[in-house]
């Protein structure tokens, strides 16, 4: 019956000093987080799927470009069916994707579209209005002439000047500081 009493005090007094730091490090009850920044994944290795690659030959053509008359064929025949010309690309491609871009006339796309674009850019950019540029910056109203610019001639420019002065009146309380 004393043993009842006595390991009802012993589990308190352990409950109530594991709330104490010191006593938990000793006792390794302490949680150890990992640090987030020393966690690194590594990726899986993958083996190629084909073994038997050659790297390419110094001066031989691409393989995954068509040839010109390959490509002048297509300019002029273009009214082909898309399996064919799928069945015609070259490339890396899955059957869907060969069927995808047959759909959207890739054979036919011109490559030198976005240099034409760009071009069209750079010419709008130019040639826009530059009023409102040319008001906020005051630069239409100065021509420039090539001469040097007279600094004291441009501050006066929109002042008034006046050869007589007036007297000033009396401003008040705080005439005397």
């Amino acid at each position: 019956m004393r043993l009842l009493p006595t390991l009802l005090v012993l589990s308190l007094a352990v409950t109530a000093l594991s709330g104490c730091e010191s006593l938990r490090k000793a006792a390794g009850l302490n949680k150890k987080s990992p640090d987030e920044f020393a966690v690194t994944t590594k990726a899986p290795l993958v083996i190629p799927p084909d073994f038997n690659l050659r790297p390419p030959m110094p001066g031989a053509p691409p393989t995954n470009t068509l040839d010109p008359s390959s490509n002048a064929e297509l300019a002029l025949f273009s009214n082909t069916d898309p399996q064919t010309v799928a069945a015609g690309m070259q490339g890396n491609f899955t059957p869907g994707e060969k069927m995808l871009l047959a759909n959207a006339k890739v054979q036919v796309a011109d490559p030198g579209i976005r240099a034409r674009l760009n071009a069209d850019q750079r010419a709008a950019v130019q040639n826009a209005d530059r009023s409102f540029t040319d008001k906020l910056l005051m630069t239409a109203a100065t021509p420039d002439t090539g001469k040097p610019v007279n600094a004291d001639a441009e501050v006066n420019k929109g002042r008034k000047t006046t050869t007589t002065k007036t007297k000033k009146d009396s401003g008040g309380w705080f005439d005397w500081f």
